[in-house]
């Protein structure tokens, strides 16, 4: 059996035209990943501006490869409502009650708010169709974890994930249609590409006032923090390492949203340094992860994090100087007893 050097790390402007070969035609809606060869640069440059400490630079990209080709990106936002106001829907319940007669209402409200402001943000998850099915896309999403963990006092206390929302076998998202587009007056696309570079106008346009779920059609509450289809996966990866489920919502598309208290997250907890290189290869799989900033690297490969076992390929591919510890950790929480 191959056994093929699965990397993850930092994107750097060297993978500029790999990362474009898969973005390109991405789906409609994933606001974080760029989709021109002007939002690939710019996002690459300031991943070089972050970890250079340049002042409002406040993204890191990441990409995954297997033996030297990049097949899928992923992101860190270190904070967000730094420049702008980071804007959701809350979901509120309500309950009404008559004594006579004797009636009773239950519905929802969604209410923007700004609670997320100050989280850092996990985004930008992508893989390109080459490198789906090669059970890269948990290296591609954890590998940030790891990062953040090494690199812990870069980021916020909480972290937050939003996840794309439901859309019908057209592409339509019916939030977008019953709900948001009847305050914005543009495509879909357009509102979702200003919202990149300026805010201003959720705020203007949307209204402050709660807005009721059960005068709207059906859809659109059962569709309100829905995932899309092609990122259930990735948001159940994101729960099986300690994000739980909030009441936020995306304003455009009414997509979930997911949050987990920083030091929280499994990777964090189950992270033990290597102390051998002998795990044996029916061992759990797991990340194996090493330096800091631009030098970081993540691969995945069979150890045994409590007796600090790692896998000896995993291990020396990552370790890029003889100074920086290789650590491992398990990418997914036990199952409880």
């Amino acid at each position: 059996m191959t056994k093929h050097n699965d990397i993850f790390r930092v994107a750097c402007l060297d993978d500029i035209d790999a990362i474009l070969g898969f973005t390109a035609n991405g789906v409609q809606g994933l606001t974080n990943v760029p989709r021109t060869r002007e939002r690939v640069q710019e996002q690459l440059q300031e991943t070089i501006d972050t970890l250079a400490g340049k002042p409002g630079a406040n993204r890191i990209i990441f990409v995954v490869e297997r033996d030297s080709k990049v097949l899928g990106i992923s992101g860190i936002i270190v904070k967000v409502g730094v420049e702008s106001p980071f804007y959701n829907f809350k979901r509120n319940h309500h309950s009404g009650r008559s004594a006579n007669p004797v009636l009773a209402i239950d519905y929802d409200t969604l209410q923007m708010t700004t609670d997320f402001n100050g989280y850092t943000e996990v985004a930008s998850l992508f893989m390109g169709p080459e490198g789906r099915g090669t059970g890269l896309a948990r290296l591609l999403s954890m590998g940030r974890f790891g990062y953040i963990r090494n690199n812990r006092n870069q980021f916020s206390d909480g972290l937050m994930a939003e996840i794309l929302g439901w859309t019908d076998e057209n592409g339509v998202s019916p939030f977008w249609k019953h709900l948001a587009s009847r305050f914005i007056d543009m495509p879909f696309d357009n509102a979702d590409k200003l919202s990149t570079i300026d805010k201003r106008f959720i705020v203007d346009l949307l209204p402050g006032i709660p807005i009721m779920l059960n005068l709207l059609p059906d859809i659109v509450t059962e569709c309100t923090g829905r995932p899309h289809d092609s990122s259930a996966r990735a948001m159940r990866m994101l729960q099986s390492v300690g994000f739980q489920v909030t009441d936020m919502c995306d304003v455009f598309d009414g997509g979930p949203a997911v949050k987990c208290p920083t030091d929280s997250t499994w990777i964090a907890r189950s992270t033990r340094r290597v102390k051998s290189l002998d795990a044996p290869a029916g061992a759990e799989i797991c990340m194996h992860f090493s330096g800091e900033g631009a030098h970081f690297r993540a691969a995945l490969g069979p150890a045994i994090p409590q007796e600090g076992r790692a896998d000896a390929h995993a291990a020396s591919i990552v370790k890029t100087s003889a100074e920086a510890p290789v650590y491992i950790a398990q990418t997914r929480e036990p199952a409880p007893i």
